[in-house]
């Protein structure tokens, strides 16, 4: 039997479906503890919130701060798909962010929430974060956003926690999916593709076959304009200036939900065929880009045995 919840966080809408023959009571209980680990990984991490973990350490920047075990595991994640991307995803980019335009929280009836203003700090390499047993520290006048990976490495942490009586699932934070086993009529999960122009539109989409992740990134969600100037809110680490790139939306299947996530982003801050190379060379299992054409219009560059292109219904 498949089961489904649904509820607005991290964010944007989050839905968790599960296959299992357990008793519903079990499910419910497991629903419980899912949506429990979401909600608190977002009052941890969030940078929209003033107290959370997040927030008061980019607060204490300069100087060791104690974190919590999870704080350093995700740091520790950070620190290595940023060494792995060779700087092209770079978690103290929050104040290149913030001076583009995104500073406040997207979330409806949130937007005018007061949230710190790193806007006129510095960015700094990955380097500079120093991770210790039960500290760390950033240099003063610096500060971390990890919404570029938080969503793809609380899926992965998710995923792994679920417990042998769930036969399969389908984790959706927002743009960041952690999908195993298979459907309730026990076949493979089909994960369809928006159009970048239209979303209620689909390309296609990736039959999953293992347990893995799939991520979307693009440039036409979070995005505005400040003093006349259009913004999107992928942000080239090399300019410091949201990504001139011919890529609309880029959509990675990979073992890691986090590492789905960061190289989206960066297939999208290359381009469209150097980001595409740039996937290749990474591993991932399959990728979709959708990127601008000569003419104007768009067109759609593939990778991967596992995609099926063209209008689907599944």
């Amino acid at each position: 039997m498949q089961y489904y919840q649904e509820f607005v966080a991290l964010g944007s809408k989050t839905g968790l479906s599960l296959v299992s023959e357990a008793p519903a009571g079990d499910i419910e209980a497991l629903y419980h503890k899912l949506w429990r680990e979401i909600f608190l990984f977002e009052r941890r991490f969030s940078r929209f919130l003033p107290d959370s973990e997040l927030s008061t350490f980019n607060r204490s920047a300069g100087v060791k701060k104690s974190i919590t075990p999870e704080f350093h595991e995700l740091l520790t994640a950070a620190r290595a798909i940023a060494q792995d991307t060779e700087g092209l995803y770079n978690p103290f980019i929050l104040p290149a962010l913030q001076a583009a335009g995104y500073v406040g929280s997207r979330v409806p009836g949130r937007e005018q929430d007061e949230v710190d203003d790193y806007s006129g700090k510095t960015v700094v390499g990955i380097d500079q974060l120093e991770i210790g047993d039960t500290w760390a520290r950033i240099p003063y006048g610096s500060a971390l956003d990890l919404g570029g990976c938080g969503k793809g490495y609380l899926a992965d942490s998710l995923r792994a926690k679920l417990p042998d009586l769930v036969t399969g699932y389908w984790l959706s934070l927002g743009g960041d999916i952690a999908i195993g086993g298979q459907n309730d009529n026990r076949q493979p999960w089909f994960v369809t593709i928006q159009a970048a122009d239209n979303q209620k539109r689909d390309i296609g989409g990736i039959t999953i076959t293992s347990p893995s992740g799939v991520a979307t990134s693009g440039t036409t969600v979070h995005k505005g304009k400040k003093n006349g100037r259009s913004w999107h809110h992928i942000i080239d680490p090399r300019t410091l200036q949201p990504a001139k790139t011919d890529v609309f939306l880029a959509t990675v299947h990979d073992n890691s939900s986090l590492r789905a996530d960061v190289l989206a982003s960066c297939a999208i801050i290359l381009g469209c065929s150097l980001g595409m190379e740039f996937l290749k060379n990474k591993g991932v299992k399959a990728a979709v880009l959708q990127c601008q054409a000569k003419n104007g219009g768009s067109r759609i560059v593939s990778l991967g045995s596992n995609i099926t292109l063209g209008a689907v219904h599944a």
